[in-house]
């Protein structure tokens, strides 16, 4: 009996039992669909984070906060230390693992017009130097970015975002236009010329509402002196070279500020992007152990019911067994022939498995833009690796759980098979 009769064999009584073998292989097709569903929809989710933190600068950088009170002595006292411009070119000047340093001033949902008529509310205020459209990685649509010059001078110029421009010109040209902007409703508008309109850059996971797209960026010492009269700098954006460990850079940028601030540096709270990527990795591992934890105790269960229905083929088939030993079949084709029986079912519920879990991922995925509209897309990777992993584990499970019934059949004796009462 060759290996290919044995596989039709095996498949012939798969089809004959229809209804007994779908039952059988539901729990595999379960098991494996909810598997490859997660593991679909979180490398979806990894690769949303990591696109998120592109649109930002990338994940080689640390930015730099205030905090608002440190420990002294027992008591907690509010912090008078800010950062200045001079922290940001002393830092890069000094640390030479840092490829540049943004400082950086915000102020969310302020409100613009234009000499057109336009207006738009909420727009956000970036107070930022020339650097900010490189380091950031911003592309200019039309115009010219911030120059040094303009920083230099605290110059009354802007840069729109893509749909600040759009909401207060239209379809008409913003280069060389007027805006009026307003920190708060009893602030006297300040005029700034536009210079230059941003390419559209889409949304990111750490804006609450809005866009990457709905920004004014104005020189910082503008944003200083005319717009809010705040003379230190909020934040700092160290940007560093990919080879570097980012808590050396934290400790020496920290020496530099320390140096700078009559020693002392407690004021300092930074985030890294990566310290963030790389615990999401380690709570994605844990969901993975858990998910894995669930299919494969579901997958013990159906493993059992195959073997349970193997067990019910040798005894429907003990006179066929009998004679075809009769005739010359050796022990190794029987055994052959329900061993591939039990692959076979195995197989046929990973392969379904798989469609099942690749279009549970995509419902999944719509589900997900639904509930958070900030996520225009969400993509479903379903890895080949993934894929691979459970064809080998179902081949295995086969094996696993149908040698005991191919050995039972494989030892029966012809005569006693051949008097046998199916």
């Amino acid at each position: 009996m060759k290996f290919s009769d044995a596989i039709a064999t095996g498949m012939r009584h798969i089809q004959e039992n229809r209804f007994r073998a779908g039952l059988s292989i539901l729990g595999i097709l379960i098991g494996i669909a909810s598997v490859l569903c997660m593991m679909a929809i979180g490398d979806g989710a990894k690769q949303i984070i990591a696109e998120d933190i592109e649109k930002i600068g990338g994940a080689n950088q640390i930015q730099f906060w205030t905090r608002q009170s440190v420990w002294r002595r027992g008591r907690r006292y509010p912090t008078t230390e800010r950062y200045t411009l001079g922290d940001a070119s002393a830092i890069e000047a000094e640390c030479s693992e840092v490829t540049g340093v943004l400082p950086r001033n915000r102020r969310d949902r302020i409100f613009v017009t234009s000499s057109l008529g336009g207006e738009f509310r909420g727009a956000d205020l970036e107070g930022v130097t020339a650097d900010y459209a490189e380091l950031l990685r911003y592309e200019l649509k039309v115009g010219r970015f911030l120059s040094e010059n303009d920083i230099n001078n605290a110059a009354q110029v802007c840069v729109l975002g893509a749909n600040v421009a759009v909401e207060l010109f239209g379809k008409a040209s913003a280069i060389g236009q007027e805006v009026k902007i307003r920190n708060h409703w009893r602030q006297t508008p300040v005029r700034m010329r536009v210079v230059g309109t941003m390419a559209p850059k889409g949304r990111n996971l750490s804006i609450t509402w809005g866009s990457l797209d709905d920004m004014i960026c104005v020189p910082i010492t503008t944003y200083q002196q005319r717009i809010t009269g705040i003379r230190y700098v909020e934040r700092l954006i160290i940007f560093f070279q990919k080879d570097a460990d980012a808590y050396d850079v934290v400790k020496s940028a920290r020496k530099v500020i320390g140096k700078r601030h009559r020693g002392t540096h407690n004021f300092v709270y930074y985030w890294m992007p990566k310290r963030t990527v790389k615990q999401l990795e380690r709570v994605e591992k844990m969901i993975k152990i858990a998910l894995g934890g669930i299919a494969g105790f579901s997958l013990l269960v159906s493993g059992i019911g195959i073997m349970n229905i193997c067990l019910v083929s040798v005894g429907e088939k003990t006179r066929e067994i009998g004679l075809r030993k009769a005739v010359g079949a050796k022990r190794l084709h029987i055994f052959y022939q329900f061993l591939t029986e039990s692959i076979c079912l195995c197989l046929c519920g990973t392969l379904l498995g798989i469609a099942g879990g690749w279009l549970a991922a995509h419902g999944m995925a719509r589900l997900a833009v639904r509930i958070l509209p900030i996520v225009e897309k969400w993509p479903v990777v379903l890895s080949g690796q993934w894929i691979l992993i459970s064809v080998l584990f179902s081949v295995l499970m086969g094996i696993s759980f149908g040698v005991y019934p191919a050995i039972r059949a494989a030892r029966l004796s012809p005569i006693d098979a051949l008097r046998a009462e199916n």
